[in-house]
């Protein structure tokens, strides 16, 4: 059977691959290529030059450019491709792409790549009608590609002030098909989302513009009487804009690869800007969940990176705190303003830290009410653990993707948080300090009684636990391995210690029992 000539058989090209959490994958584009891609599964980020944009699953993205492709979930990144030559044609910028549930339109991919590998005339036909299928699916619009198209017009339109009837207009529904619609994907009415985007907008300006007044700060965020936005701020909030603002009464920055952020936060006080690590916590623009809400408006710096030092004077600080940077780290740009920048040295417990800044900042005072608060809730978790925690020796170890870590019992805040603090009886086998290098074997040998895993990703986990020589650890074979939700636990300050004190008891309660 004679075949296509490969010049009309390739205009296109069907691939997918598999992204570990983790991992990136460099996509490569040639200037004549356009390439469309969609995520079946998993969420990420893709990184085109200086700008990142966070991918999810069930949408699609239209690439010009070669780039990097990170995976940002426990779920392996799943990405189909589709790659044309620019002289077939090219989709206009403005195009929106429709969302696709993976369950409808994963079966297309999948056919159109294997079709692709087929050599008749007939099977490439199906090849190139499958691939335009896909194309025509990802180009219609849904209900849901309208909603988030809304979205997108509020949020970057807040000082113009649009009713629901124009929204529905044009998103082409009529205003209670668009209510209705809007409040089964978001969870809040039109009205109550808009109300949520200045509030937060509204606090971005506070923070991040030296002065601003709250007549200037209504109009920006659209809303022209100045006592309904601070009537309406002080509902959402708990307190009056011009309460708010003096919280950066002083303007302090942290420059650290610590969240110093959650010390300050408690002392009542929100930083301009403060690090983040969007990597490790995608879903709240790289913070833990606890710090997510009360930093709307800090300006987020990437830790994971080497700071901009620029982008920190940005946010016209009057005092930076300042810690020892990975790599010896030195911000040329901050010698200049020595005199704002307040350097604190690398602690072991995560109250010398609340110490050091409340001493900084003339807020002595409130320390010992925080303490006093910490210190009766480690005293409540302990009690109520006692029954897990009163026979039997421990070790602590985080499964990761290539090793498994052995925790010490000092000089880590968590790992004095369970020894010292909550009454788990550390194995005598383990390190004093720091963590070392294990295989499960060398786990087998330690022999401990109770295991604790911290911090892992269930693929990672599930791949140790299926081995033969996991089903040698004691703790295994005596049912008392667990394995809690602890990736946002992070004890190094006031909020985030409560936050993993609150959840401790409880996630053990339920925690699964590897076995």
């Amino acid at each position: 059977m004679s075949t296509l000539q490969p010049m009309i058989v390739n205009c296109f090209s069907v691939s997918t691959i598999k992204i570990r959490e983790g991992v990136v994958e460099h996509l490569r584009l040639d200037t004549q290529t356009n390439t469309l891609i969609y995520i079946a599964s998993g969420r990420g980020r893709i990184a085109i030059k200086d700008e990142q944009l966070k991918v999810m699953e069930g949408k699609s993205y239209i690439m010009t450019e070669e780039g990097y492709l990170f995976s940002s979930s426990q779920k392996l990144l799943t990405v189909y491709i589709i790659s044309w030559n620019k002289t077939i044609f090219t989709f206009p910028d403005s195009l929106l792409l429709a969302n696709q549930d993976p369950v409808k339109i994963v079966p297309l991919w999948e056919e159109a790549i294997l079709l692709q590998e087929r050599k008749s005339i007939s099977e490439q036909c199906k090849f190139q009608g499958k691939v335009w299928s896909l194309l025509s699916s990802l180009t219609d619009q849904t209900e849901v590609d309208r909603i988030e198209e809304s979205k997108e017009l509020i949020i970057h339109n807040l000082s113009t002030v649009y009713t629901i009837s124009a929204l529905a207009e044009k998103a082409k529904m009529t205003p209670n098909s668009f209510a209705r619609a809007f409040k089964k994907q978001e969870g809040i009415s039109p009205k109550e989302y808009i109300i949520a985007q200045r509030i937060k907008a509204a606090k971005t300006l506070m923070l991040q513009n030296k002065g601003i007044t709250a007549k200037e700060i209504a109009l920006k965020v659209g809303l022209q009487d100045e006592f309904y936005f601070s009537r309406i701020f002080k509902q959402k909030v708990g307190q009056a804009p011009t309460v708010f603002m003096k919280r950066t009464k002083e303007r302090i920055a942290v420059v650290s690869q610590l969240f110093l952020q959650d010390h300050l936060l408690s002392l009542g006080i929100q930083p301009v800007a403060a690090p983040a690590y969007p990597s490790e916590y995608p879903a709240n623009r790289g913070l833990p969940g606890h710090l997510s809400k009360q930093l709307e408006g800090t300006r987020l710096l990437n830790a994971e990176k080497l700071f901009n030092a620029e982008e920190i004077l940005y946010a016209q600080p009057d005092r930076i705190i300042k810690t020892p940077l990975h790599k010896g780290e030195i911000q040329s740009i901050l010698l200049s303003h020595e005199q704002k920048v307040e350097h604190i040295s690398l602690k072991s417990d995560w109250n010398d830290y609340l110490r050091e800044i409340a001493s900084l900042l003339n807020l002595e005072s409130m320390v010992d009410a925080i303490e006093n608060e910490i210190s009766c809730l480690e005293t409540k978790v302990k009690d109520e653990l006692r029954p897990i925690t009163r026979r039997g020796n421990w070790a602590v170890i985080w499964v990761r993707q290539k090793e498994i870590r052995l925790y010490g019992r000092q000089q880590h805040a968590c790992l004095d948080l369970i020894y010292n603090k909550l009454g788990f009886e550390a194995h005598p086998g383990i390190p004093s300090t720091g963590y070392r290098i294990v295989t499960v074997e060398e786990l087998a040998i330690l022999n401990a009684d109770k295991l604790l895993i911290l911090w892992s990703h269930e693929q990672d986990v599930w791949k140790v636990v299926q081995t033969k020589k996991w089903k040698m650890l004691k703790a295994v074979q005596t049912n008392h391995v667990y394995y809690p939700k602890s990736q946002e636990w992070d004890p190094w300050g006031p909020i985030g210690r409560k936050h993993m004190l609150v959840q401790f008891a409880s996630e053990f309660q339920k925690t699964n029992h590897i076995v």
